[in-house]
């Protein structure tokens, strides 16, 4: 059986990998190809283009993608499904490219499954009606979608979504706070600035910021940093270099190690560390030190000492880098403050409490209000979306600064009576998203279209 998937972005690619599997298991002689990243790439699919890159905000930032998503991959994936014609294809959100694939598909005589349709959270209009149309059937995350869509005329099956089935942390608290070099009873505040680069550049910056002003409410306040796998360390480290306060050590400590994300493997290369090289941990940490195995905890005491000098020398807030823990970064922290997107429903079904920020570029908020984006959408924040009505904070562009986001976050950690509402809150949505098994229940759908 001959499968192709195209995904677009991290949430995406996450989401094909799985429906990949949960096919495999039922067809183990499928063969996948398509585009996507590592995820579906982990899921034994050919790749014959890697999405990892393609993530934009904004008609602006779209502008800088466009030209090699249309002009060169557009036509890329043309020539292979007429060529190699698959039993079925699998679109993964992506609407701005996938929609463009459905219909070369319908126009070529394919079967299409549309998993997770663009603009799914939306609950009232007639956008996407085109979709009745060009596909065979949607497989739709919420009720509401459901409905809408099958107003419209489309064959619209209800599956539920997929975060359900994955969102969980991957160690307890106290391996988790131990692993970071963080104590697991004093306050943990967990930073998630994106895996679009323009989401962190613009965030970091804040997110710096507030910290240091949080910590002077808080002074055991203590802060991870999630590093999503489409942002490199190295180009995050450079980027904080940069800011005003960063520019003299942090960028020395930080170019002492290279991590490699595909294999998890720190490797030092400088003289002062080469005699930790090759240590398979996921993460690194900067200014509140370098985390590395237990058997080496004294070189470990020593680096963190080192580094804690320079944090206060600098003024800097003590902040860990983390890549690859960041569902245990969401599970553990008392409050999140994040960007705003598909993180923002992951920490929604932990139940931890959020501060959602959008920042972009100036001439995105000048975008934002030449199409007055503000005026016609009356959340920006899934939880918000999903819950339709305001449950958490949204930070718009230059709302999101540090005093304001302080100001939010305060009676979330000293507050239990804000702190247990929300969470309460957020507990509903969660119970709103129905029950784990989307993958499965998708995969039956694709099978089920193939062998038609």
């Amino acid at each position: 059986m001959n499968i192709a998937i195209f995904s677009g972005e991290l949430s995406g690619d996450l989401i094909a990998g799985a429906l990949a599997l949960e096919i495999k298991a039922r067809e183990p002689k499928a063969e996948f190809w398509g585009m996507g990243s590592h995820a579906l790439r982990g899921a034994g699919a050919e790749l014959i283009a890697d999405s990892a890159e393609w993530g934009a905000i904004g008609i602006t930032e779209a502008l800088k993608v466009a030209p090699k998503l249309f002009f060169k991959i557009l036509p890329l994936v043309k020539r292979n499904l007429k060529n190699r014609r698959p039993d079925v294809v699998v679109l993964v959100d992506f609407g701005a490219f996938n929609v463009r694939v459905a219909r070369y598909c319908k126009e070529i005589g394919l079967k299409v499954c549309y998993y997770f349709p663009p603009g799914s959270w939306r609950r009232h209009g007639t956008k996407g009606a085109e979709l009745a149309q060009i596909t065979d059937v949607l497989a739709v995350p919420f009720t509401w979608a459901h409905e809408r869509y099958k107003a419209m005329g489309a064959n619209s099956v209800y599956v539920g979504h997929p975060l359900l089935e994955r969102v969980r942390p991957s160690m307890s608290r106290n391996e988790f706070a131990d692993s970071l070099g963080l104590s697991p009873d004093k306050p943990i505040i967990g930073l998630l600035p994106g895996s679009r680069k323009q989401e962190v550049v613009h965030l970091v910056p804040t997110l710096i910021e507030t910290a240091k002003a949080i910590l002077e409410h808080v002074p055991d306040a203590q802060f991870v940093m999630s590093v999503a796998p489409s942002i490199s360390q190295e180009m995050l480290g450079n980027w904080l270099s940069h800011h005003a306060e960063f520019h003299d050590r942090l960028a020395d400590i930080w170019h002492e190690f290279v991590y490699e994300a595909e294999t998890k493997v720190l490797r030092p290369v400088a003289r002062t560390a080469r005699r930790l090289s090759g240590q398979p941990i996921p993460q690194l940490v900067t200014s509140a030190g370098l985390v590395v195995s237990a058997d080496q905890l004294e070189q470990e005491q020593k680096t963190k000492a080192l580094h804690e000098n320079l944090s206060r020398n600098k003024g800097l807030p003590p902040i860990v880098l983390a890549k690859g823990v960041t569902y245990d970064i969401m599970a553990y922290s008392q409050v999140l403050l994040s960007c705003s997107g598909t993180a923002t429903l992951e920490a929604t079904i932990f139940e931890t409490p959020i501060v959602i920020m959008y920042r972009g570029s100036k001439i995105m908020e000048l975008e934002s209000m030449l199409r007055g984006t503000r005026k016609k959408l009356r959340f920006m924040g899934l939880p918000n979306i999903i819950a339709d009505k305001p449950v958490v904070a949204e930070l718009i562009q230059e709302q999101a600064n540090p005093q304001a986001i302080t100001e939010l976050v305060l009676p979330l950690l000293n507050d239990l009576t804000v702190r247990q509402k929300m969470k309460a809150e957020l507990r509903a949505i969660k119970e709103s998203l129905g029950e784990p098994g989307a993958s499965a229940k998708a995969a039956e759908l694709v099978l089920e279209l193939a062998k038609k």
